[in-house]
């Protein structure tokens, strides 16, 4: 399997090169298929150079990767990030505390609020109830309005006029 994504690899770095190296021959002027056997090698040679490098590059990596300073990083890193889970975790379990402690005495507080306005609503109309279901006295006379007599107008009489 290895060997396979290895030569796809290597396979897909020289058809690369290939095209990059047509194109700047044609950029130059240069008729690019009468060279297209000259570039294809060129781009083999090139491409093994690359893997050479490649893989001395891997093998240095791999070694200050397995160095004694970095391991103890990675550890540090490892243990600092399970720390910080297990923070986490209890500031999780604090914050949910919290939220139903404060849950609780909200609703103690929307009680009370609640219950004083409710009672007088409740007298209230329990009283409207008796009210209404006491019937009417017997004898109870009708509100009558009485007419308004209008006022007579009256002038004042003319005095005689002295002479």
């Amino acid at each position: 399997m290895k060997n396979n994504l290895k030569k796809i690899s290597k396979k897909e770095l020289e058809a690369s090169l290939t095209d990059k190296f047509m194109h700047a021959v044609a950029e130059l002027g240069h008729d690019s298929d009468k060279l297209k056997r000259v570039i294809k090698k060129a781009s083999k040679f090139i491409a093994k150079k690359i893997e050479r490098k490649l893989k001395d590059v891997k093998q240095v990596v791999e070694a200050k990767m397995d160095s004694a300073p970095v391991k103890n990083a990675v550890i540090k890193a490892e243990k600092s990030s399970a720390a910080a889970k297990k923070d986490i975790a209890k500031k999780a379990a604090e914050v949910e505390k919290v939220i139903a402690k404060a849950t609780k005495t909200a609703t103690k507080k929307v009680v009370k609020a609640v219950e004083k306005p409710v009672l007088k609503a409740a007298k209230a109309v329990e009283e409207v109830k008796a009210a209404v279901s006491k019937p009417a006295p017997a004898k109870a006379k009708p509100a009558v309005a009485k007419p308004v007599v209008a006022a007579k107008a009256t002038t004042p009489k003319a005095k005689p006029v002295k002479k």
